[in-house]
């Protein structure tokens, strides 16, 4: 993995985990709190019953003065568990069935008659005490040891202690693991660019480095009349198209990526426009001793660019006619299928390896051979691209030393033949012509 993406997908762990471990650490600390705070309350009800049940025995029946140790326990000294105490109004203790230690406590003492809740040390443990004030101004202390609420709570800490650092753990192989699939499609986003640019700079260099070497040449001989440079004009002229032509291929797979290429649609024949591609192209076929023929079972109509497709019918004869040999044929076929209005340019030449076909769509790929040919590897790309920016979509068919079947699938308009076009040959009506923004571009 490059270094770049190695750093950005440890930030997106780091920044992963620092959103984890938060949401644990408050939901560990609500949970803490929420079942401490009903520990306390549950303590507190029970400190409320036992001061019921304490009041007559230590107070008498009337608020009197009772005999506490046949009721609420003997004199056996405090072990933990609830204590009871009374006071009289000047602080004495009257009464103390558990026998605890009093001194140097500081005792919930309410000052009115309602219940003060307090957590102190007694006997070195920690301990809930309950205040209360009677009428004559005697106190009653009820107090419950805190140690098996504080083991739970130090059991629970524990739990969630371990829960979150295993949470965490789990949280960072999930994280790496997570921040490598998102990266995955960035990475080959990224390699893609770094090959485009790399292609698109080898495409440069050549005819640079040609007009370069002519315009080195020209300088030497400047004195020498142009005629007798001729062919270094020639040389210089090609070199400029050849880079025109992969500057504009540049230019609409720029603007298909940015969404800005706009259609300009219209009804028209679709038999029409491929006899007229292929009247224009018969040139390139007898350059190469092909013999290129046009064909159509039936006569759909589609809402196209004509110019664009055009464009598309262009590249994939050309390409048809480049990977035939002499004495081959090309033939392109208009039929109807359903809602779909196909174009099959199927050719007698070489054939494409299956290793090959999944990639011939890619920009600058070609296979083994191909750059001999003086192609710029993006006429395929931009096909592809305009055949799904009008809905319809661009499948290859090739066996290896048997020909390749290109088929070019567009939703037809099931009507019937607008006025304009009955009769006509003319492939399109420029009046009737719609803006349409370019919508579908080609992935990858």
């Amino acid at each position: 993995m490059h270094r770049l993406f190695t750093r950005i997908r440890w930030r997106l762990v780091a920044w992963t985990m620092l959103i984890v471990g938060s949401i644990l650490l408050l939901l560990g600390a609500s949970i803490y709190f929420a079942v401490s705070s009903t520990l306390m309350d549950q303590v507190d009800r029970h400190l409320m019953d036992a001061s019921g049940q304490a009041m007559p025995a230590l107070f008498g029946p009337s608020h009197g003065r009772g005999n506490p140790d046949e009721t609420i326990g003997g004199r056996g000294g405090y072990r933990g568990g609830i204590f009871y105490l009374h006071f009289d109004a000047s602080g004495q203790v009257v009464a103390n069935p558990q026998q605890v230690t009093t001194t140097d406590i500081s005792w919930p003492i309410p000052s009115t008659a309602t219940p003060t809740f307090a957590t102190i040390t007694v006997n070195g443990d920690p301990v809930r005490a309950l205040g209360l004030r009677a009428p004559d101004g005697d106190i009653l202390i009820v107090g419950q040891n805190l140690q098996p609420e504080q083991t739970a709570l130090q059991i629970l800490l524990l739990i969630l202690l371990g829960g979150g650092g295993l949470g965490l753990l789990l949280s960072l192989g999930g994280a790496w693991f997570l921040a490598g699939r998102a990266l995955r499609p960035i990475q080959r986003a990224f390699q893609r660019q770094q090959e485009f640019v790399a292609d698109a700079s080898h495409e440069l260099r050549t005819p640079l480095t040609v007009l370069r070497s002519a315009t080195d040449l020209l300088n030497r001989t400047r004195s020498t009349p142009l005629e007798e440079n001729a062919e270094l004009f020639d040389d210089v002229r090609s070199e400029i198209a050849r880079m025109q032509h992969l500057t504009e291929d540049l230019l609409t797979l720029a603007r298909s990526d940015r969404g800005e290429l706009e259609l300009m649609t219209a009804p028209l024949q679709l038999a029409d426009l491929a006899r007229d591609v292929v009247r224009r192209t018969l040139l390139l076929a007898e350059a190469k001793s092909v013999e290129l023929s046009c064909s159509a079972a039936a006569t759909p109509i589609v809402e196209a660019d004509p110019d664009r497709l055009q464009q598309v019918l262009v590249v994939l004869i050309d390409n048809a006619i480049k990977h035939t040999p002499r004495g081959g044929t090309v033939n392109l076929r208009v039929s109807q299928h359903g809602a779909n209005a196909l174009l099959d340019i199927a050719d007698s030449g070489t054939g494409i390896s299956a290793e090959h076909l999944p990639r011939i769509f890619d920009r600058f790929y070609r296979a083994d051979g191909a750059r001999s040919e003086g192609g710029t590897g993006l006429g395929l790309a931009i096909a592809k691209m305009l055949v799904e920016a009008h809905g319809g979509s661009l499948a290859v068919r090739s066996v290896l030393g048997s020909g390749t079947q290109v088929t070019v699938a567009l939703p037809s308009i099931p009507t019937a033949l607008p006025r304009f076009l009955s009769g006509h040959s003319k492939v399109h009506a420029p009046e009737s012509r719609q803006h349409r923004p370019l919508t579908a571009t080609k992935r990858g």
